[in-house]
């Protein structure tokens, strides 16, 4: 019976552990006599540590500019080998051969910010936060700085995937705002700054032109220094031919497949815009089929700065309808939030950085959204195309892109004059004429 008691004062909690915001499972701490005691290898994992020596007489914690020397014999531990910290014998324990302290000695020797209320105890790492991004912009140079509270854990500069620019990654840096987004049209086009992790902070800026870069790297503050060249970026296009492969997508007159017809204008637009200076890509260029959200990572991964989905559609009980229409989505940021949350399998509280960084992108996308739909409607319309309008819509497509994006609704395949002029190419033709031109006038190309 005596046995049964110990037991349950050392599993039961009163008090739930959280690292960085996230549970810890609660093999990794217990509480005795009202005090918690946490496993002290997990938390070092978890903050970027790692146990190097572990004895009874001496316990060595590292990482690449830190080191921990504890003696639990003397109940002393050294800092960096310069800070001497005295603590109570009855702050450390070992139990199996695992050293276990309380959330303010652990807190202390690993530079924790340390929150403890009625229910939980939250340790944290200590975040640099930015606090701004300012740009001097010259003639053939301009100079991006950002400043921080203090000192960064580690800083990596990259260029940009499949675009003009550079990608600055930031570990132990936060954005008070969780998100910055700066537009320019100039030499720069934007700079967007998020959280890819609670910890981690990813700067993005996007050029119009190419640019050499000189790095400097202070203690709480990134320089770069940009050279312009003459050499123009271009810009991505990226068209999805609707339905594939064991997805016919709607079916008209003698087994003509919605498929078939979205991928010929697809292919036909893309040959058409090859003499203009930009880049095209086709989310499919055979018959097959794919994920809806897989075309949307598709032409987030290309780094799209357009993203126009091709359809047709359907009336069957009338099949004297025709006519074009062009959605872009309907945005509602809570419902967003709470579907980029279902799919991207994000938690809303653990993962509330990144989750804001979506709807921020998609909703900065919109005003460019519509702007595209309308200039499509526009060239639908001067083309003897009978325009049904531009609406909103919460298609999957438009959902998960996040560039500027449409859904075009080219025609009804239900109607057996439409049909015929896709079989005999005329309307291919003339839609992949239309999206060129449009294109053109969207991105103002020469």
């Amino acid at each position: 019976m005596t046995f049964f008691f110990i037991f349950i004062s050392l599993t039961t909690f009163s008090k739930g552990l959280y690292f960085q915001w996230r549970e810890v499972d609660p093999s990794y701490y217990f509480e005795e006599n009202g005090n918690m005691y946490i496993n002290l290898k997990i938390i070092s994992e978890k903050s970027g540590r790692s146990l190097d020596v572990y004895n009874e007489t001496l316990i060595y914690v590292k990482s690449n500019k830190w080191s921990l020397f504890i003696f639990p014999e003397n109940s002393l531990a050294i800092i960096n080998s310069s800070e001497s910290v005295h603590f109570n014998p009855n702050d450390l324990k070992i139990i199996d051969k695992e050293a276990y302290l309380t959330p303010e000695l652990i807190a202390k020797l690993l530079n924790l910010e340390l929150i403890s209320n009625n229910n939980n105890v939250y340790l944290n790492l200590p975040l640099a936060k930015i606090t701004s991004i300012r740009t001097i912009i010259q003639k053939t140079n301009a100079r991006i700085m950002v400043e921080l509270s203090s000192s960064m854990e580690d800083v990596g500069i990259y260029p940009l995937v499949n675009k003009s620019g550079y990608l600055i990654k930031i570990k132990g840096a936060e954005i008070p705002d969780s998100y910055y987004y700066e537009e320019y049209n100039n030499k720069i086009n934007y700079i967007k700054a998020y959280h890819y992790s609670p910890t981690e902070v990813w700067i993005q800026i996007k050029l119009n032109n190419s640019a050499d870069i000189n790095e400097i790297i202070e203690e709480n503050r990134i320089i770069l220094d940009l050279s312009f060249e003459n050499t123009v970026t271009l810009p991505v296009l990226v068209i999805d031919p609707g339905h594939g492969g064991i997805d016919p997508g709607a079916v008209g007159i003698n087994s003509t497949f919605e498929k078939d017809i979205t991928l010929a204008v697809a292919k036909r637009t893309k040959q058409l815009l090859e003499p203009y200076s930009i880049n095209v890509f086709l989310t499919r260029t055979e018959d097959r089929y794919i994920d809806l959200h897989d075309r949307a990572v598709f032409s987030n991964e290309k780094g799209a700065d357009l993203f126009i989905s091709l359809h047709m559609n359907d009336f069957p009980s009338d099949s004297t309808v025709y006519g074009s229409e062009v959605f872009y989505f309907d945005f509602s940021e809570s419902a967003y939030a709470r579907r980029i949350a279902y799919r991207e399998n994000l938690d809303f509280n653990k993962d509330k950085n990144l989750i804001e960084t979506w709807v921020n992108d998609k909703e900065n996308s919109l005003n460019e959204s519509e702007n595209f739909a309308n200039i499509l409607g526009t060239h639908l319309n001067v083309n003897g195309i009978k325009f049904r309008g531009v609406h909103t819509a919460e298609f999957a497509v438009l959902a998960y892109t996040r560039s500027p994006a449409v859904l075009l609704e080219m025609e009804f395949i239900s109607n057996p004059n439409v049909v015929k002029k896709f079989k005999d190419e005329s309307y291919v033709d003339m839609f992949a004429e239309i999206i060129k031109n449009a294109v053109i006038e969207f991105f103002d190309l020469k």
